[in-house]
């Protein structure tokens, strides 16, 4: 199952970068999420004006080198930001050919508590390690903040290199969120509750938000979402 889905993903899961002259700095994980050329993200990874990039995965199954200077970067364009809900809409700049998985938008809402799922991402960007990681999880627990945001638990300790990245229902193969991070109730609480904490809690479980609310930023652009 993990294989199948490591295959489906793996040409739309993309490594994000900031452009900053000709240094490309590692900022996280998105996705492919529509076939006109527009990608999901967290949006606490884009801060003011940012240049970015994303590039594609490039290796193959076979064992890859830890370093690895063959990437391509893509320019795209910010589209809209949701910053309440940490979620960002990005488009390539250019068209270019993409392989987009057909229907991937899952239902999160049909998701029930102890189901499996898959998150994948560029874990070790920041160390510029460039090999994409997918790790299998449960579905630990559902949120909804004071802002309305729907919000998954899962029982995978997730690194900063995957924020950004898509939550996948191992039971259909389809998105059902975006990885946000791990689960630190000081900065949960702040980001989507609006309340401030001293409390500081080290947890072995992530969150990701519901893909409902990364749907609502594509229909405001009028796209076809399936």
């Amino acid at each position: 199952m993990l294989q199948d889905i490591y295959i489906q993903y793996r040409g739309a899961c993309m490594m994000l970068f900031h452009k900053n002259g000709a240094e490309l700095s590692f900022r996280g994980t998105a996705f492919l999420a529509h076939p006109d050329g527009y990608l999901i993200t967290a949006a606490h990874l884009i801060t003011g004006n940012m240049e970015l990039m994303v590039a594609p995965l490039t290796e193959a199954d076979d064992f890859a080198p830890i370093r690895t200077e063959t990437i391509a970067p893509y320019q795209v364009d910010i589209i809209l930001l949701d910053q309440d809900r940490d979620l960002a809409l990005l488009q390539f700049r250019e068209e270019i050919e993409l392989s987009v998985p057909d229907h991937i938008i899952g239902k999160p809402d049909q998701v029930p508590i102890g189901n499996s799922v898959a998150c994948l991402g560029f874990p070790f960007g920041y160390y510029n390690i460039y090999n994409p990681l997918i790790k299998q999880a449960v579905i630990s627990s559902k949120i909804l903040s004071a802002n309305e945001t729907r919000i998954f638990l899962f029982d995978s300790l997730v690194h900063d290199g995957n924020h950004g990245g898509p939550l996948i229902n191992l039971y259909d193969g389809r998105i059902i969120g975006v990885v946000g991070g791990r689960f630190e109730l000081q900065e949960i609480l702040e980001r989507y509750f609006g309340k401030t904490s001293e409390i500081r809690i080290k947890t072995d479980v992530s969150y990701a938000v519901s893909i409902e609310h990364a749907v609502e930023l594509m229909e405001k652009e009028a796209l076809t979402v399936i």
